[in-house]
């Protein structure tokens, strides 16, 4: 499988096919965050994601995918917050890969970008990423693939890691919470990839049941495919893989074209079948430590009702979470000390919406000042 793996990674990569709106000054750090964010307006979510980045120490690249239309005070802000963003405009896919398929309302799996029509927005991101951080020549860190909409930082994401360049795992996926990761007793809390209905409903019509083989992996967590961390060489195969597949999905059958088949369930079938290759320099991360705290199932889950006395769906819930005694979300599996007590990253945070929102609120300090003056790397470069 390296093998293959190889070769995906040395065949070449086009440039961007995006059109460049800002290209911002090179920052200190020779880490990347990417991520596709083409909202017609996004105010809140760049000072959610971009503001909480920036004051809190982390100084890298940041490389997004906005609107063509992109709002003058939103371009002023990254502007002056050091982030380089193309505009991805967003276009009618080609027919053969809508011929047969389900209808949705759901834009990212409905529609393509501009350079990329034979790949949905969901999966056609990926793509946009990987053709970025190529273009990209100072990008020689640690990079992160992320969901933009839902994603908070209240540290420095990268601060924890050894260096780029000498790191025995160059691939890192997060781990949802899983049945050995959680923190309540209740099995409803977590789920394991094998017994998940969804993974099943998504990987089983396309590959086949023996192939997705779900007893064979009941035992194992969920990965998040919206924040993956590698180095240079690590997100590169991270990325070419997951691309090929998607490619390939299209010459397959319905079952396998989007959307009905979707980047996190793709994701997780190659994973489990060690189709990245290089299993030595892959890892996973448990829930609850290190650089990200995915906290959408501990937020947002099925419980059982007294008064229905059935299952029901429900959100915001805070029984899972942690906190220090300046409010700040901790990861509940490290200790006082480490470098990721406080969690680095918040990922999935809507699902917390009833109290996260005021949560904000009251550390709006996190990702916004006051006539904010932007970073200070970025003023000294244009003077």
């Amino acid at each position: 499988r390296n093998n293959i793996v190889q070769e995906l990674m040395e065949q070449p990569v086009p440039k961007p096919t995006e059109i460049l709106l800002h290209k911002a000054p090179t920052p200190p750090s020779g880490n990347a965050i990417l991520g596709l964010a083409s909202y017609p307006k996004f105010k809140d979510g760049w000072m959610k994601l971009v503001g909480s980045l920036r004051t809190n120490g982390y100084e890298g690249h940041i490389i997004v995918g906005v609107h063509p239309e992109i709002p003058q005070d939103e371009r002023d802000y990254l502007d002056k917050m050091g982030v380089t963003y193309y505009a991805v405009e967003t276009v009618n896919c080609t027919e053969a890969i809508l011929k047969g398929v389900s209808q949705t309302g759901n834009r990212v799996r409905a529609k393509c970008s501009r350079g990329l029509e034979n790949l949905k927005l969901e999966w056609g991101r990926y793509e946009m990423a990987r053709r970025w951080l190529r273009a990209c020549d100072t990008c020689t860190g640690w990079s992160m693939v992320i969901d933009t909409r839902d994603i908070f930082f209240q540290q420095d994401p990268f601060a924890s890691l050894e260096d780029a360049d000498d790191a025995r795992q160059d691939l890192m996926f997060v781990e949802e919470v899983a049945q050995y990761t959680k923190t309540l007793p209740d099995e409803l809390r977590a789920i394991n990839i094998g017994a998940s209905g969804m993974y099943k409903y998504h990987t089983i019509p396309c590959y086949g049941q023996n192939q997705v083989a779900p007893q064979k992996i009941i035992d194992r967590p969920i990965l998040c495919s919206g924040t993956v961390i590698g180095n240079r060489n690590g997100i590169h195969r991270f990325l070419s893989v997951l691309v090929d597949e998607f490619h390939k999905h299209n010459g397959r059958s319905v079952e396998c074209m989007s959307p009905h088949t979707t980047d996190q369930w793709t994701m997780n079938y190659l994973y489990y079948r060690g189709d990245f290759g290089f299993p030595r320099q892959t890892k996973t991360l448990p829930w609850g430590t290190g650089p990200v705290l995915t906290v959408g199932k501990p937020c947002a889950t099925k419980l059982f009702s007294e008064v229905t006395k059935k299952l029901e769906h429900v959100h915001s819930l805070k029984d899972m979470m942690v906190f220090d005694a300046n409010g700040l979300i901790l990861n509940p599996h490290e200790k006082k000390g480490s470098p990721t007590f406080i969690a680095p990253t918040l990922h999935q945070w809507d699902r917390c919406h009833k109290w996260i929102n005021p949560w904000f609120k009251k550390h709006k300090n996190l990702f916004s000042r006051e006539n904010e003056p932007g970073v200070d790397w970025v003023r000294e470069k244009i003077s």
